[in-house]
């Protein structure tokens, strides 16, 4: 199994947080957290608001952190 770096935004708005329904690809109609993969000589942080853009046309800005951990 190919190995690759992913990142996912858990964005917070007063007490709610936003998760987005997958309309296509793999399990669509799915909940999850926006994100995606991180491109060669992308730090995680690029990757995370370059995908938040693509995806939802926001800006962001990273804050913090929460989990950085390998998961095979």
């Amino acid at each position: 199994m190919k190995e690759m770096d992913v990142v996912c935004g858990a964005i917070q708005i007063d007490d709610k947080f936003l998760i987005a329904r997958r309309s296509k690809g793999a399990d669509p109609g799915f909940w999850e957290f926006p994100g995606g993969k991180v491109e060669q000589n992308e730090s995680r942080e690029e990757a995370l608001i370059r995908e938040l853009k693509e995806e939802l046309d926001v800006d962001v800005e990273v804050k913090s952190i929460l989990m950085n951990q390998k998961i095979l």
